[in-house]
């Protein structure tokens, strides 16, 4: 993995996910850009639609750095992987790529490209570096091993893909807390219960 922010030597960086998927079922994944792009956590969508025939368009604040951005993404797939070119801001590209292992999983490595600017202005607008890429990382793969263990519990599938997916990172924090409170709640409602009921039972025998 690297996270270094580009320069003379360097004009990429890398994040190398494991997965609980194998190739095939990650080549499917990776098709979904939408999908792709909402798992960031870090990425505070004002608008991401497809506009045309692999053609997208999204308007953004990148928590990670800051910056708003506005630009059209163009997808090239290709054999066991994906490169998104964007018409706007310091990073070039990203490309999704799968790379398969022994034993039947594969990994995902996602790698930001910087090299359509001269070294000099990518120092000038070192600020634009997006720096959500090792936290996208992470929630990757929290998400497909979340997908891996969840996905056959009827409605989760659903959940995941029209209540969470649109949700800003915001929302989706403060809808996790109240599911955790809720869970807490009904915890402590079914001992309450089982105590109440135990006494009952003492007192009438």
């Amino acid at each position: 993995m690297n996270d270094t922010p580009p320069n003379e030597e360097q004009d990429a960086a890398w994040v190398t996910i494991e997965t609980p998927f194998d190739a095939d079922w990650l080549e499917e994944f990776i098709g979904d850009i939408e999908r792709l792009y909402r798992i960031n956590s870090l990425m505070e969508f004002q608008e991401l639609r497809q506009t045309g025939y692999r053609e997208y368009h999204f308007d953004a604040k990148n928590l990670s750095n800051g910056k708003t951005l506005e630009t059209n993404l163009s997808i090239i797939p290709g054999k066991n992987e994906v490169h998104v070119t964007y018409s706007a801001g310091l990073k070039t590209s990203t490309k999704f790529r799968i790379n398969p292992k022994p034993g039947g999983k594969a990994e995902l490595v996602i790698t930001d490209e910087y090299g359509g600017t001269s070294p000099k202005e990518r120092e000038a607008r070192i600020d634009e570096v997006d720096k959500s890429l090792v936290q996208w990382g992470r929630d990757f793969h929290r998400y497909l091993r979340l997908w891996k263990r969840w996905s056959g519990v009827p409605g989760w599938q659903w959940y995941m893909r029209r209540i969470w997916q649109p949700m800003k990172p915001s929302a989706r924090r403060i809808s996790f807390m109240l599911i955790i409170i809720t869970l807490v709640e009904f915890i402590v409602f079914l001992m309450i219960f089982a105590i109440f009921w135990l006494e009952l039972y003492r007192y009438i025998n």
